[in-house]
């Protein structure tokens, strides 16, 4: 049994070197392709901005049979309301009668496999390298979990671990051969929730107060401690000089790496501090280019203001500017909340009013990637066609490149979700990106839950990919061609 062991040892770690070659040949090949044409190889830009989605065979090529039926019975099962509304529940449920090991070699090859890239470096990379393969990047995001004490004695020790997490993420995500390499960041996990509401308290409107937002961006770049921001207490300045040191070690990361980090938002009585914290890190880090960027949630009825003050500030303060731009996901708990409190509801009326919120944000920063090139990057995150299709189409009429190093339009989606739209992207030569969560099947838990919760209205409307995943399962499946190989 021992030999078998070593034998078994040493065919894994023969298979991982063969696996590093192909894995650095290809993205030689894609760097390569990149700098001489900012296209990857037999993947053609299209200039006039159409694109065609219906292409079910092309969008799932990189995807095997399995992968495509996977796909294609699990966000089936996410179309059910009650799946989507009490999955948490379910899925704690299931862990708890099936016991963890069995619980987990259930998910790994499902709901895990369909939703996370890896928890090492190796099956992560695996993951990359067939997204590169279709012309798409990865937009690396740490699954932290949430459902965690952030207060006591401990409190430290998990934010510096969550940190050390974040660091090392930065670190392989860097590493991974690939231009404009990204990370998505989460900087409430780094210090208590309650403070984040102080902070938000104090500070409104960050962009308001730029006395504030430069006091916060030199403690972040001197090391300097924040004496006083308000009516903060003793104690709570204490974890912000805390949380600001964090900061710094992840700025100092990026800044050395040339790695972009996106910082997400959250809910309204959090953002404020989010906003702040992430002003801060562009005057200290966005000095030569866009590495920092901030995201709008356009369901706010006040975002696009909200996204037209924050680059005045920057532009006072000589810095780039970056921005993703998303829908939201919070909707729900944003209007109970409003409801709960009394104050006016902060989220737009409509689908349709949020679109035009969104095409607001979308065109002051188009506008803005143009009139100053290299000193702003836009991305324009969503799952919905016509806002991809609209994107592309406002590239074509101010004349931005599909990849280029001054004009940056990035393109995202979730991984797991609205694959077909992101492969198309990729194929067609923009610059496409997947986010994709790193992390064990325990840590990605509340990820998961949050993504089928939080997200009903992605996941109420997959009729549109399961479509493309029946058309491509039934050319592969029962095709002439095929039935006559069989």
């Amino acid at each position: 049994m021992h030999r078998g062991v070593s034998f078994q040892k040493h065919l894994d770690r023969l298979q991982q070197r063969t696996w590093n070659l192909k894995l650095q040949r290809q993205q030689n090949t894609i760097a390569s392709a990149e700098r001489d044409s900012f296209a990857i190889p037999g993947h053609r830009f299209t200039p006039n901005g159409s694109i065609n989605f219906d292409d079910a065979e092309k969008a799932c090529q990189s995807k095997t049979t399995w992968d495509l039926l996977r796909s294609s019975l699990i966000l089936n099962a996410c179309s059910v309301e009650t799946f989507a509304k009490h999955n948490y529940q379910i899925l704690s449920w299931t862990r708890r009668l099936m016991g963890r090991s069995v619980f987990n070699a259930m998910m790994r090859p499902t709901v895990y496999k369909q939703f996370v890239g890896g928890d090492d470096f190796p099956s992560f990379q695996v993951t990359v390298s067939r997204l590169q393969t279709a012309g798409v990047k990865p937009l690396v995001m740490v699954t932290l979990e949430e459902d965690v004490k952030d207060d006591g004695p401990d409190a430290d020790e998990l934010f510096d671990r969550n940190l050390k997490t974040m660091i090392d993420c930065m670190e392989m995500t860097a590493s991974l051969g690939s231009q404009n390499p990204m990370m998505q960041i989460k900087p409430s996990g780094l210090f208590p929730l309650a403070l984040c509401k102080s902070i938000s308290t104090e500070v409104p409107f960050p962009s308001s107060q730029p006395e504030i937002v430069e006091k916060i961006a030199n403690s972040i770049e001197t090391s300097k401690e924040v004496t006083e921001l308000g009516k903060l207490s003793t104690t709570e300045i204490g974890e912000l000089n805390k949380a600001l040191n964090r900061i710094n070690q992840i700025c100092e990361v990026a800044m050395k790496r040339k790695l972009m980090i996106m910082v997400d938002a959250e809910y309204t009585y959090l953002n404020p501090c989010l906003n702040l914290l992430t002003l801060a890190m562009m005057l200290h880090s966005n000095r030569s280019e866009p590495l920092v960027a901030y995201t709008y949630q356009n369901y706010l009825k006040e975002t696009p203001n909200i996204l037209l003050k924050d680059i005045e500030l920057a532009r006072t303060h000589g810095v780039t500017f970056g921005a993703k731009l998303v829908r939201g996901a919070y909707i729900y708990k944003e209007r109970a909340l409003a409801k709960e409190k009394g104050y006016p509801d902060p989220v737009c009326e409509t689908f349709e009013k949020t679109t035009e919120n969104y095409n607001r944000s979308m065109d002051i920063m188009m506008e803005k990637v143009v009139e100053h090139p290299g000193k702003f990057c836009v991305t324009i995150a969503s799952h919905n066609e016509d806002t991809v299709k609209r994107g592309t189409n406002k590239m074509a009429e101010l004349g931005i490149p599909g990849r280029s190093l001054d004009q940056k339009v990035f393109f995202a989606q979730l991984y797991g979700m609205s694959d077909f739209i992101s492969m198309s992207l990729g194929q067609a030569g923009y610059m496409t990106y997947k986010s994709i969560p790193y992390g064990t099947i325990d840590e990605a838990l509340p990820y998961l839950s949050r993504r089928l919760n939080e997200n009903s209205s992605i996941l109420g409307g997959v009729r549109r990919e399961r479509e493309i995943i029946r058309a491509a399962l039934g050319r592969r499946l029962f095709s002439p061609t095929n039935l006559m190989k069989r």
